[in-house]
């Protein structure tokens, strides 16, 4: 069993790549389960940190511009940290989850 995890802000954007994630893993097969983790603690146990703007977004690339920080949104694949900062691509999905199969 594959544990998928995004940890995310609130932010509706997050909705469309828990999908793109969810899709990635029913397109190569696996048995996996996939969370959507919005618990502070949580993300902050990751060392990851929140840029996102309340009711106004200019975007992932815009906002996490250092490559030095890990900014939400980010994704763990069996506890590891695989992305932050910026959504993968679906490629990179894809590839990343297939390393496992």
């Amino acid at each position: 069993m594959t544990e998928i995890k995004l940890y995310c802000s609130i932010c509706g954007r997050n909705d469309y790549y828990l999908e793109r994630i969810e899709a990635a893993a029913r397109k190569l097969g696996l048995d996996y389960t996939l969370e959507k983790v919005t618990d502070e603690a949580a993300w902050k146990a990751l060392g990851l940190e929140e840029a996102c703007l309340f009711a106004y977004c200019p975007g992932c690339k815009v906002m996490h511009d250092s490559p030095d920080i890990r900014n939400l949104p980010a994704v763990t694949v069996n506890g590891d940290l695989k992305f932050w900062s910026i959504p993968a691509t679906d490629d990179q999905l894809l590839a990343c989850l297939s390393a496992g199969i």
